[in-house]
C-alpha cells in the first residue's frame, strides 16, 4: 500500500507520456530526501520520511508493471522507458554457529558481554536474564529464529505458515516432515516455495511447540479468547491470545540484536543467508540443496557456491604438478 501511495503522490497528476527518464530521476531524489529543483520548481511536498534508492528502485518497477499492464490491455502508442537506479547486490550477511546460539539466546533473555566476550552475569555469579515480560515479548521471535535458521523461508512464508493442513497457507506437515512452503490454491510467484524436508535439528521444536500451543488452546477457549473447537493455528503467534503476529517482527529482533551484541547489518534475512551457507559448508549436493533451498542450481552456485568446499577445488591444484 506505501509504495502504491508514493507512486500516487508523485505521478498522480502526470500523464503516461510525461513519463521520462528525468521524471524518473526526480521520483529517485524526492524519495532520497535529496535536494532536486524540478521537484521544487513542481511544488512537490517533501517526502515523510526518506527511503533508499533500492526502495525507490522497486516502486519504479511497480510502475513499470503498471504501464505494461495497461499496454497489453489498451495498447499504448509509444510505451515509456522506466528509468531504473542502477541496481546493487544485495546484503550476504550469514551468522556463524557462535553467532546464531547468540542471537538464539538473545531472544530467550540472556545478554553477552561484547567486552568479556561472554554471557553477563550477576554479582552473584548467576547468569543475568531480562525481565519475564520481555521474554515472553520475545518468544515468537525465538520461534522465528529457529525455523529461519533451519527451514531458510523468508520472513513473511514463515509468519504466515500453520499447524493445519490449508490450502491457502504454508502449512507444517508433522506426519510426514515435510515443510509445505505454498497451499495448493495460492498464486505461484518468482519466489519459490517447494515442499521441503523439515531439518532434523527443527523437528523436535515443532514437535514440542505443537504440544504447547495444543495446551494453550484448551487454555484460551476456557478464557473465551478462542471460540469453542477453535485452536492456534500459526506456528508463529502472539503469546497472549494465540492469534498470528499483527506484522513484521521489527522492534522485538532490534533488541535482541542489542542483547546479542550483534549489529543491525544482521537482518531477519540473514537467517535465509545463513541457512543457505551453512549448507554449502557442509559440502551439500548442490542440487539436492537447490531444491530444497527453492531455487535453481545456477542461483545457489553463484550466490553460494564459493562456501562449498569444492569450489573451483580441481582449477585450483591444476598447476599443483611439474610439468
Amino acid at each position: 500500500m506505501i509504495r502504491l501511495l508514493d507512486l500516487n503522490t508523485f505521478f498522480g497528476d502526470k500523464n503516461v507520456a510525461d513519463i521520462k527518464g528525468q521524471l524518473c530521476r526526480d521520483f529517485v531524489d524526492w524519495s532520497t530526501g535529496t535536494p532536486n529543483e524540478n521537484n521544487r520548481r513542481s511544488g512537490i511536498p517533501p517526502r515523510a520520511g526518506k527511503v533508499s534508492d533500492q526502495t525507490a528502485r522497486r516502486r519504479l518497477e511497480d510502475l513499470r508493471a503498471a504501464v505494461r499492464r495497461y499496454h497489453g490491455e489498451h495498447t499504448l502508442d509509444v510505451l515509456p522507458k522506466i528509468t531504473l537506479p542502477e541496481k546493487v547486490e544485495g546484503r550476504q550477511r550469514w551468522l556463524t554457529r557462535n553467532e546464531a546460539a547468540r542471537l538464539l539466546s538473545a531472544a530467550l533473555g540472556y545478554v553477552w558481554d561484547a567486552q568479556r566476550e561472554s554471557w553477563k552475569r550477576t554479582p552473584a555469579g548467576v547468569l543475568l536474564r531480562r525481565e519475564r515480560w520481555i521474554i515472553n515479548r520475545r518468544r515468537p521471535a525465538a520461534r522465528f529464529i529457529l525455523v529461519g535458521l533451519y527451514s531458510a523461508r523468508r520472513e513473511e512464508t514463515i509468519r504466515r505458515t500453520q499447524w493445519v493442513p490449508t490450502t491457502t497457507h504454508p502449512w507444517m506437515n508433522l506426519d510426514a516432515m515435510v515443510y509445505q512452503g505454498r497451499g495448493a490454491e495460492e498464486r505461484r510467484t518468482k519466489k519459490r516455495r517447494p515442499p521441503a524436508k523439515i531439518a532434523n535439528r527443527l523437528r523436535p521444536h515443532l514437535v514440542r511447540w505443537r504440544k504447547i500451543d495444543g495446551r494453550r488452546s484448551a487454555e484460551l477457549r476456557a478464557t473465551g479468547l478462542l471460540d469453542p473447537g477453535e485452536e492456534i493455528r500459526f506456528v508463529i503467534n502472539r503469546m497472549h491470545d494465540g492469534q498470528p503476529l499483527a506484522g513484521k517482527i521489527r522492534s522485538a529482533w532490534d533488541g535482541i540484536l542489542e542483547d546479542a551484541g550483534l549489529g543491525d547489518d544482521v537482518v531477519r534475512h540473514s537467517l535465509r543467508h545463513t541457512a543457505a551457507t551453512w549448507l554449502m559448508q557442509q559440502g551439500t549436493d548442490r542440487w539436492q540443496a537447490a531444491g530444497w533451498l527453492g531455487m535453481t542450481v545456477e542461483q545457489l552456485e553463484q550466490t553460494y557456491g564459493h562456501h562449498h568446499p569444492d569450489f573451483q577445488g580441481e582449477a585450483a591444484e591444476a598447476f599443483g604438478g611439474r610439468r
